[in-house]
């Protein structure tokens, strides 16, 4: 009876023991890579009441019979079976898809093994899990590593010193931009825009650079006082006082950029008429006139000359014009006081003479006779026309002899190859887009230039020169260099023996002594110092300056051009029939500079690797990374992937001979065996999942049901107890 009290009391042990591995089961229903535990029970022993015997001869044999002391806790073992996985956004977060365990060491080195793959890095770059563990396995690159059980720890090189740039391809050349020294906060965008005037702004890490594309960069140099000025005139700091710096690939030979520029000799141009012009100017009342006379004749092949004597006037009596034809030769004697009618009718009347002998002879004809008011004026002005001037301005003498009087050839026909030679003065392609037409406008001094568009127009007229219309053209430009074009020649355009050249006298810095400063047509200088201004007629030049303000070295006699042969110098006629006609030139061959075409397509730059070198940490990853085999490769800015090491897979012979230790953590001993250790998912072991986690095998609907039946046997072995204790009751009550 007493034995049944004891049998209830194991039973009642048992069962209570069992309820205890159910709520720890269901109390890590959510604990990750929790393994339920599953108990099983055993009887305890037997007494025998009657020994078992054999059968004899006369009689059969005996069973035993054989009560039982209750039950004992017979084992509490893991389900080792694999649950489901939760997914997450960190990548040390990893489950074993498969068998296998991870291994982790405690700070005394003791070596356990888990389920349960919430990791994480510490401070020094270790690979650690939620209670501090190193997680165990290759560090470094595993690359034919054996599996083995070190603790794994991210290590990243050192970086060092480091300016952020860019290159691309421009202007088929690799064009590098980058910052004059290494900084952390200078990897940004450089975006370089066409503009008239240059600016930047910087706002966010992007930098807008605008400047003008047209202008000549000659050099690297260039480029980079180009963004300077931008930056200042934007008012932009770059970070931490850098500046920005160009690296060209390659420069080509021929970088330098050219100045559009056209030669064109095949011009051709007839006249109507052929004739001679006497042309003179003078300043009256502050003011420039002209005089002027025109011989002419219908025929424009005739080849007939004009001489011409002047004669002063006789006492105050009109004398008449004389006129005669002789060998080609018109030869006419004028007064100060003689008119064009008046000349017309002398020459009518030695044309009917001749026409009457039955001879032929040109038609000459005085077209205009303009000069001064004033008989002494007219007079003066006619043997000016005729005669020419001296160094001081007067009129030549006339020769003692009227037969030696000066002839000049009435000129017309055709000229063929008549050439116009310009050039632009600022390199660059944007001169090919240009065109010069001219035109003629009767009259003198209305030499002018006008822009329209990508055309100019330049008006000739009787009396312009190439200097005249070089400063047309210069007025035209109004400052802008890009329209500053030069005319090196155009046939036939100066009028007279001599050019019309510039002349400004000065004070000296020297007490009574002035400087004459003389310009020709293309715009050379020539100086000197002289003490009389009463004779200026053998001016001994000083100092010889060219157009660009470059002093001559030499003495400069060739380079100042004070004298033309008159047989290529044009009349009016020649003028106005090929101005007239409105011939144009167009600059052709000019081109950019290597760098300036680089300019137009320089486009964004986006600025990478910028940097101050040093230390680097888990912190500086752009990303990293568990693959299935276990590898931990990371991404970072520098160098790039890097592979830090490999998470090893510990199994075992017997997984339900590991010891359970608490916090998710088995250890090994003698009924698992040792561990085997493997590469993740290879030789059996399972493949590693990154982001996420195995979830506790807990089935709660299984543990209820044991809770229920577990529930049921201890209340069945107390009653087993209040039933014995009613008959040692019943048993103790028999003596009274």
């Amino acid at each position: 009876m007493v034995k049944s009290l004891y049998s209830g009391v194991s039973g009642l042990k048992t069962h209570q023991a069992k309820m205890d591995v159910i709520g720890n089961n269901i109390a890590n229903v959510n604990t990750t890579g929790f393994k339920a535990g599953v108990v099983t029970f055993r009887d305890i022993y037997y007494q025998y009441k009657i020994n078992p015997s054999a059968g004899t001869a006369t009689s059969g044999g005996v069973n035993p019979a054989m009560v039982g002391y209750g039950v004992r806790l017979n084992s509490t073992t893991a389900n080792m079976t694999q649950s489901g996985f939760t997914q997450s956004d960190w990548w040390a977060d990893v489950a074993l898809d498969g068998e296998g365990f991870f291994q982790v060491m405690d700070s005394t080195g003791n070596i356990y093994y888990t389920r349960a793959g919430r990791f994480d890095v510490d401070a020094d770059g270790y690979l650690i899990n939620a209670s501090g563990n190193y997680v165990l396995g290759v560090t470094g690159d595993p690359q034919g590593i054996e599996p083995s059980s070190n603790r794994i720890r991210i290590v990243i090189p050192d970086t060092e010193d480091n300016c952020s740039s860019a290159t691309n391809k421009v202007n088929g050349v690799n064009v590098t931009l980058s910052m004059s020294a290494p900084s952390n906060n200078t990897n940004i965008s450089v975006t370089f825009t066409e503009a008239e005037f240059p600016y930047a702004t910087f706002n966010n890490g992007i930098l807008n650079i605008f400047f003008n594309p047209d202008d000549q960069y000659g050099s690297q140099d260039d480029f980079e006082a180009a963004i300077a000025t931008a930056l200042q005139a934007g008012g932009v700091q770059l970070p931490d006082d850098v500046e920005l710096k160009f690296d060209f690939e390659s420069i080509p030979d021929d970088y330098p950029a050219r100045a559009a520029s056209n030669i064109v000799e095949d011009f051709k141009v007839s006249t109507k008429t052929a004739e001679y012009q006497f042309h003179q100017t003078y300043v009256e009342a502050g003011i420039t006139k002209h005089a002027y006379m025109t011989f002419g004749v219908p025929d424009p092949t005739c080849t007939d000359k004009v001489a011409i004597t002047v004669k002063d006037a006789t006492d105050g009596v009109d004398a008449d014009v004389e006129a005669k034809y002789e060998k080609g030769v018109w030869n006419l004697t004028i007064y100060g006081d003689s008119t064009a009618a008046d000349i017309n009718e002398a020459i009518k009347k030695e044309i009917d003479r001749i026409e009457a002998a039955g001879g032929t002879v040109s038609k000459l004809n005085c077209d205009n006779m303009v000069l001064p008011s004033g008989d002494k004026m007219r007079e003066d002005m006619l043997k000016k026309l005729v005669y020419g001037v001296d160094a001081d301005g007067n009129a030549n003498p006339a020769p003692a002899d009227p037969a030696t009087a000066p002839q000049v050839e009435l000129v017309g026909g055709t000229k063929t190859g008549v050439t116009l030679d310009v050039e632009v003065q600022e390199a660059g392609e944007f001169g090919n887009n240009y065109k010069v037409v001219f035109s003629y406008k009767a009259g003198y001094g209305k030499t002018s230039a006008v822009w329209d568009e990508g055309t100019l127009n330049v008006t000739i007229c009787a009396d312009s020169t190439i200097g005249d219309v070089n400063q047309a053209i210069k007025e035209a430009a109004n400052g802008d260099q890009k329209k500053m074009l030069k005319f090196n020649e155009i046939s036939g355009l100066d009028y007279g023996p001599k050019y019309d050249f510039d002349r400004k006298i000065e004070p000296s810095t020297e007490e009574g002594k002035y400087v004459i400063t003389e310009t020709d047509r293309n715009g050379v200088q020539r100086s000197a110092t002289v003490e009389d201004l009463n004779d200026l007629s053998d001016i001994k030049w000083e100092t010889y300056t060219a157009a660009d303000g470059t002093e001559i070295e030499d003495d400069g006699a060739e380079q100042f051009e004070d004298e033309k042969d008159p047989d290529d110098i044009w009349q009016p006629v020649f003028r106005e029939s090929f101005f007239g006609g409105n011939p144009a030139i167009k600059p052709t061959n000019g081109k950019d500079s290597f760098f300036t075409e680089t300019a137009k397509s320089l486009g964004t730059f986006n600025l990478e690797n910028g940097r101050i070198g040093g230390p680097q940490s888990y912190g500086d990853l752009l990303d990293i990374v568990v693959q299935t085999d276990g590898t931990i490769v990371g991404l970072h800015a520098v160098h790039g992937y890097i592979t830090f090491g490999r998470i090893d897979i510990a199994t075992f012979d017997n997984v339900n001979g590991l010891a359970q230790v608490g916090g998710t953590n088995f250890k090994e001993t003698v009924a698992s065996g040792g561990p085997k250790l493997k590469t993740a998912g290879t030789d059996g072991a399972g493949a590693i999942l990154s982001g996420s986690l195995e979830m506790s095998n807990v089935d709660l609907s299984q543990e209820f049901t044991d809770m229920i039946t577990t529930q049921r046997g201890f209340q069945a072995n107390s009653r087993v107890i209040t039933v014995s204790d009613t008959m040692l009751e019943e048993l103790l009550s028999l003596k009274r």
